[in-house]
């Protein structure tokens, strides 16, 4: 019986599970909050809390009592959850303190002793309007457990929402104290603040006014000028305002009757400038001006040529080019073609078959070598110093075919005075291998492109 509950109708018009209650039980006590002991009650028992009078003295007693036995305020909460303050019954029909501690207390109950809120919230569901709730039990409000929200303190006032003259400034609130919940209503009046605020007088920046006129021409004939002007008034800048930015005058040329009639004369011829070219022939400029005097408006402009030119001879020219042929394999596998076609400048020697350039600039360079059916031949035109320790290939090739024939080969550089151009064989050819005949020449060329220095 103690260790397991039962469901009891709890209300007239539902089943409700309640728990066996286990009650605070103490006699004549000063005081309900001191109460330590416990007792549990029976199914159809419930907590009680009575008020004794003794002369002067208000003493308390606590325990367990029948359900029908409502002559004393009554709480609802079991030794788990301690009674709150004020917490009572008024107990209108049995069973009526099946909302322990969410009812009036017995003073304040409605005149109908048989209507009680909470009977009201099982028969209208009076907690689902809390308006409703609220006129019907306006001392009630726990029953349905809303909270209406109330407003939090307001917020600092902002920033004036200008940095010049009148603009406003506004602090906010929230609905947060608490806020509202379970139907309960929200905050009246406004989440916002605003008010005027005032700042020193915004500055004023400068503006133009109008341009005046064109004044009257500056000459009354031949070319002169006319001006007009403007103000920065519109309005004048005040209280470290901008400036106007621009011109305040302008100014335009007045073309009137001429004078007189004055011709453009020729200046004296300036001196030459340098020759167009280093070597050899070039051109030379001078030029003059039409300001001896300047024309008038209405005059005439000089007749003939402002520039002269003439050619112009320099110190000649440096021509380098030559063009040899032969087979005579060194034994350091350098090509000596022995036959010279032409040699301008003497820069090839047909001794040690190198080429040395008289000055520095930009040259080209070809060699071809002839071979036999089914002989192979490498050669390279390389360039270095006068004893080929320090050498640049500059080209390379593999000529092969199966019947007699040539492969040769071509290049560019730029080369500093003295520097040596050779052709360099893969190895030590004989005749037997490299043709030279009347029409195949194994030959060596070149020339000088652009001279440099």
């Amino acid at each position: 019986m103690y260790l397991h509950c039962v469901l009891i109708l709890l209300a007239l018009f539902g089943i409700h599970v309640s728990e066996c209650l286990q009650c605070f039980n103490c006699q004549n006590i000063n005081d309900p909050k001191s109460c330590t002991g416990q007792v549990e009650c029976l199914n159809n028992q419930y907590c009680f809390l009575q008020t004794v009078h003794s002369g002067n003295e208000v003493l308390y007693n606590m325990g367990c009592q029948n359900n029908q036995l409502c002559s004393s305020f009554v709480i609802g909460r079991s030794v788990q959850t301690r009674q709150q303050n004020r917490c009572h019954e008024c107990c209108s029909t049995d069973y009526c303190n099946d909302q322990l501690c969410a009812h009036r207390e017995a003073l304040a109950c409605l005149n109908d002793p048989n209507v009680d809120c909470a009977r009201l919230n099982t028969l209208l569901d009076v907690c689902s309007d809390a308006s409703n709730a609220k006129k019907i039990c306006p001392q009630f409000c726990g029953l349905c457990s809303l909270v209406d929200g109330n407003w939090a303190e307001w917020s600092q006032w902002s920033t004036c929402s200008v940095t010049c003259e009148n603009g406003t400034t506004t602090r906010s609130r929230t609905c947060t104290n608490p806020p509202p919940s379970n139907g309960g209503l929200n905050c009246g009046g406004p989440a916002v603040d605003s008010q005027l605020c005032t700042n020193q007088l915004c500055p004023v920046h400068g503006n133009w006014s109008g341009w005046s006129t064109w004044s009257t021409c500056t000459e009354t004939c031949d070319i002169g000028i006319k001006t007009r002007m403007r103000t920065c008034n519109n309005p004048k800048p005040d209280r470290f305002g901008d400036n106007c930015f621009g011109d305040a005058t302008q100014f335009i040329l007045c073309l009137n009757d001429p004078c007189s009639y004055r011709n453009g004369g020729w200046s004296s011829w300036n001196p030459w400038l340098s020759c167009s070219v280093t070597c050899g022939m070039g051109m030379r400029i001078r030029n003059r001006t039409c300001t001896n005097p300047i024309p008038s408006a209405y005059g005439k402009a000089c007749v003939g040529d402002f520039n002269d030119f003439a050619f112009c001879v320099n110190t000649p020219c440096t021509f380098v080019s030559f063009n040899v042929h032969g087979f005579n394999l060194l034994i350091n596998n350098v090509n000596a073609f022995p036959v010279t076609v032409s040699n301008v400048g003497n820069a090839y020697n047909t001794s040690d078959g190198h080429f040395t350039a008289p000055v520095t600039g930009v040259y080209y360079f070809a060699s071809q070598f002839c071979v036999y059916s089914s002989n192979t031949i490498i050669f390279y035109i390389e360039k270095g110093n006068a004893a080929m320790r320090s050498k640049t290939r500059l080209t390379s090739t593999r000529g092969y075919d199966g019947s007699t024939g040539c492969t040769s080969v071509s290049t560019t550089v730029k080369l500093n005075t003295n520097e040596h151009v050779w052709v360099l064989m893969g190895s030590q050819y004989d005749s037997a291998s490299v043709f030279q005949g009347p029409t195949d020449w194994n030959i060596f060329t070149g020339t000088l492109i652009q001279q440099l220095d």
